[in-house]
């Protein structure tokens, strides 16, 4: 099992040339003692979709890689339902692609902010 598939989160989607949207149903795995989501999943969520969102914008010799991630946790949410991730792309460099995510709970309340700075690479096979 990858960190993809422990983290539940569904395969995002782009909605324009710079938005997407992507899901990550909650549960035990992603609580923190209290029950309240931890911070924790909230990053590792928007790299993993930053990355995945970029390399469908890059060509096939190139990838991107977590550089910078920065967030704000702005509400406590109990772990339960899912967290949907509304993402734009602010920039789109050669060498760097930098994503920020709205993150919303069921109620679509703002959970989080999260910004992803990606390093663009050579893909070395």
């Amino acid at each position: 099992m990858n960190l993809i598939e422990s983290l539940q989160i569904e395969a995002p989607c782009m909605t324009s040339d710079t938005t997407c949207i992507a899901k990550m149903n909650l549960g035990d795995f992603h609580k923190q003692p209290q029950g309240y989501l931890n911070g924790g999943a909230t990053l590792a969520f928007a790299e993993i979709i930053s990355g995945m969102m970029s390399n469908e914008l890059i060509g096939p010799d190139k990838f991107g890689v977590g550089q910078s991630v920065t967030a704000n946790h702005l509400r406590p949410v109990r772990c339960e339902g899912a967290l949907t991730a509304h993402g734009t792309l602010l920039v789109k460099g050669k060498t760097s692609h930098v994503w920020r995510f709205d993150m919303l709970d069921d109620a679509e309340r703002l959970i989080s902010q999260v910004t992803v700075t990606l390093a663009i690479v050579d893909f070395d096979r």
